[in-house]
């Protein structure tokens, strides 16, 4: 029993420390769609109908001047609209289920979280962050914001309430350490979390075609966590150009899954923090797969060595998180897999199906990086004709206008 409650703990602290870098939002996927989603069947439409051009109608040029009547009124008196006062306050709800009123205009936030800084400057709102933590590195121009701790588990409280910002966005990490939570919101500043603090596992396995693909992958819990920032920071046509972009690349994974019998689905082991430590998330199956934890009945159980053996995986997928995004951490953590003893014989490690991917590509605006990277795995055959590494890019120069440099999946 010792034994068993130090596994735990020393379990739980390291689920912290990690999913405090990028938020525990990165790691699951919403049950209910923030958006309606239309079942992959596409219905004809109708053809539009050909109308005629619109003619030319002669018109009768008068043959004397009008006369004016000295009746006839020459002006006349029009009010002119009074103008609608810009609001000065927005009063929202939070992911936590929290409300809370936040005085407008929003000129100066703190983001704690790196998809949460990463959404706000796609957004256009980068010149809005005044303080961020040491998680916070994408994009580059970040990172002359000045940090106030670690991450949204470890802030810098006092040097926050000096900072005195608007609002401050978090994700769920925060909470988990309820003394600075409560700290900052009894400074009477708006502390903003993004997601829930109590995930559940969800186990899609019995599921139907069409009810599967209308769960919510991590690109439509980003897309209305953008639709709900603008009301508290505006930017709605930045907002909506990227929910168009990324919105294009979830309707070609999902309309491709859906053709999928149960018999091709690739059973998976999804490792996170270490050696046997999974959770329990549809994300798997949206990209094709089957996860093998899926009948735990926590969110982030452990699984037994004997487990994963047993369940024989075909593919394996790490999440790591590398702050710098360099290849050799990749590198690394996949030759960790590949050269365990005790997998040797799981059809994954003996045919290669060992793949690496950052955090960072599974949360925030970089999430169609990571859902396409787990579909072309997982279903190389459906997605020959994209590579995430180039829409990567794109997301990179459509949304920040720049090419950045580094790693987010492997290989």
């Amino acid at each position: 029993m010792k034994n068993t409650t130090i596994i735990a703990a020393t379990f739980i602290v390291g689920i912290i420390i990690i999913a405090s870098i990028y938020g525990v939002y990165s790691l699951y996927s919403p049950t209910s769609s923030s958006s309606s989603t239309s079942n992959p069947t596409v219905n004809p439409t109708a053809s539009p109908t050909a109308t005629e051009s619109p003619t030319s109608t002669a018109t009768i040029k008068p043959t004397t001047k009008p006369t004016t009547s000295s009746n006839t009124q020459t002006s006349s008196t029009s009010s002119t609209p009074t103008p609608t006062p810009a609001p000065t306050e927005v009063t929202v709800t939070d992911g936590a289920g929290n409300t809370m009123t936040i005085p407008l205009p929003v000129t100066r936030i703190a983001a704690l979280d790196g998809g949460i800084a990463e959404i706000l400057c796609a957004m256009g709102c980068r010149d809005l962050i005044v303080g961020r933590t040491d998680s916070c590195t994408m994009p580059p121009s970040i990172l002359s914001v000045k940090s106030y701790g670690e991450n949204d588990y470890a802030p810098n409280v006092e040097a926050l309430i000096t900072l005195d910002p608007d609002v401050i966005f978090a994700s769920s990490m925060l909470p988990y350490n309820p003394t600075a939570y409560q700290q900052l919101k009894n400074a009477g500043i708006p502390v903003y979390i993004i997601d829930t603090t109590t995930p559940e596992p969800t186990n899609p396995s019995k599921l139907t075609k069409d009810e599967l693909y209308a769960l919510s992958p991590p690109i439509d819990f980003t897309c209305g966590l953008m639709q709900n920032f603008t009301k508290i920071v505006g930017h709605q046509t930045e907002v909506d150009s990227y929910v168009k972009w990324a919105q294009n690349y979830n309707k070609i994974v999902k309309d491709r899954i859906y053709a999928l019998t149960p018999s091709q689905q690739v059973k998976t082991y999804l490792e996170w923090y270490g050696y046997g430590r999974t959770f329990v998330t549809a994300s798997v199956y949206q990209a094709g797969g089957i996860n093998i934890a899926e009948n735990q009945t926590v969110y982030s159980p452990t699984l037994s060595t004997e487990f994963i053996v047993e369940q024989n995986p075909s593919a394996i997928i790490v999440l790591i998180a590398s702050p710098s995004h360099n290849i050799n951490d990749f590198i690394a953590a996949r030759n960790d897999v590949l050269n365990r003893t005790s997998l040797q014989n799981v059809d994954a490690v003996k045919y290669g199906r060992v793949y690496v991917c950052d955090f960072y590509a599974r949360s925030g605006v970089r999430c169609v990086i990571g859902y396409l990277y787990w579909a072309k795995w997982l279903q190389p055959s459906l997605f020959s004709d994209i590579d995430p590494a180039i829409v990567n890019q794109e997301l990179n120069q459509k949304f920040f206008g720049t090419a950045i440099a580094g790693t987010f999946a492997y290989p």
